[in-house]
């Protein structure tokens, strides 16, 4: 018995040996490929809009267009505040590149370098747009985690799935900080299948990418001419269990004739596939107009819906005073009129007067502030004087959802803060 199973081991081993021999042939071309398009990234932010992180950050992308000089990453690689961001291919100096695409929902940005400074031995990487992976598709994370250069890990897709109604693919291949924004490889072609985004705390071989054929959406939009930011929507889409399809829970009157409250998506644009609102925006981004097939009550109607001109374009403009960093909040649908502090400097005067990081300003010196406008007019001609701040601060777990205080505050620095950084 034991000279047989060991025959039997012997011939398995030998009829598995070509295969393992081929997988590890794949994977090393494939890792070499991915050293020539994978870069390394160095973002700084002095200031931070809406919970972005104050200071530098590392992380990874890859060369997508090597005529245009275009970089994929992710949102949060580039940072949605005023950043300085440099990238570096492998074994060259860092350069300094400009920002052209930052898209909120999908955590995922285009960002541009000097097409001349791009090494002779770069290669443009292969997106698998036309279609996503399936469960169990062994793939390659590749990137810098904790600083590690060019560094690969191995895993397979474990699923596609919807965290907060966004679309991403599941991996057990390790990804860690570092590792964002660097590309997700499908191992036997070269494909990239997602970009590199998160991984969940506290857990083992959970971690998650954007769907590249989402992404491709964007970059033939951009290619084209075209704006692909999300639109701003006329209505509230509710989820069901298991993400199984769409539910119109709220009409805005530019689409009150259209839908009503329970209606069910079944497809827009020709899509059926429509069950988070990744996949609602990937169909309407670029559009002036969609089809939808809806069902009401036991009755199947069409419509087709006006996309507003509104959209999300990652606008952030704020004013820095005393240490602080005051604006509209960050979140889209929120109301733009409360002017929140985003950001507070260490040992600041706005410190020093006890106002927090989420507080609403109300008013200065009894005069409200609604806008950036009403702020700087109240803070016109106030340098190196004390002003009085009124603020409003959410309280949790109690009878009113509100405390209101009022604050001195010593007024030094003045500035206007946007896209472009700060100015007087």
């Amino acid at each position: 018995m034991i000279r047989m199973r060991t025959e039997i081991l012997i011939v398995a081993g030998l009829a598995l040996a070509p295969n393992l021999l081929l997988s590890s042939v794949l994977a090393k071309d494939v890792i070499i490929d991915a050293a020539r398009f994978t870069v390394q990234t160095t973002t700084s932010v002095e200031y931070s809009f809406g919970g972005d992180g104050k200071g530098t950050s590392r992380g990874s992308g890859f060369l997508i267009d090597k005529e245009r000089g275009w970089i994929a990453t992710n949102a949060h690689v580039v940072q949605r505040s005023p950043s300085r961001m440099r990238i570096s291919f492998k074994e060259t100096p860092y350069f300094n590149v400009d920002k052209v695409y930052i898209d909120t929902h999908l955590d995922f940005a285009i960002v541009k370098i000097d097409p001349d400074k791009i090494p002779a031995n770069a290669i443009a990487a292969e997106l698998a747009c036309k279609s996503a992976p399936k469960a169990g598709t062994p793939v390659i994370a590749f990137g810098h985690p904790w600083g590690l250069e060019y560094t690969a890990t191995r895993g397979i897709i474990s699923g596609i799935k919807a965290l907060n109604s966004v679309e991403q693919l599941q991996t057990d291949a390790a990804i860690n900080p570092g590792n964002s924004g660097g590309p997700l490889i499908e191992e036997e072609t070269g494909q990239i299948l997602g970009i590199n985004a998160s991984g969940l705390t506290n857990s083992e071989g959970l971690n998650f990418a954007v769907p590249i054929p989402l992404a491709c959406t964007i970059i033939d939009l951009l290619k084209a001419g075209r704006d692909p930011s999300p639109p701003i929507l006329p209505a509230e889409l509710a989820l069901t269990l298991g993400d199984r399809e769409l539910v119109v829970a709220d009409v805005g009157k530019d689409w009150a004739d259209k839908l009503a409250i329970g209606d069910r998506v079944l497809s827009i644009d020709g899509e059926v596939n429509v069950k988070n609102q990744s996949r609602l925006f990937d169909r309407l981004r670029g559009k002036d107009s969609a089809p939808m097939q809806i069902k009401r009550g036991q009755q199947e109607i069409s419509v087709t819906l006006p996309i507003p001109p509104a959209r999300d374009k990652v606008s952030r403009k704020g004013i820095y005073v005393a240490g602080m960093l005051i604006g509209s909040s960050t979140l889209l649908l929120a109301p733009q009129t409360d002017m929140y502090v985003q950001m507070i400097n260490r040992a600041s005067m706005a410190e020093q007067a006890q106002i927090r990081e989420g507080d609403i300003i109300l008013a200065i010196d009894g005069k409200p502030t609604k806008s950036l406008e009403d702020l700087m007019a109240a803070l016109a001609g106030r340098e190196n004087k004390e002003v009085e701040v009124m603020i409003k601060r959410e309280r949790y777990q109690a009878r009113y959802r509100y405390d209101y205080y009022v604050r001195k505050l010593d007024i030094d620095t003045l500035l206007v803060v946007d896209e472009t950084g700060p100015r007087q």
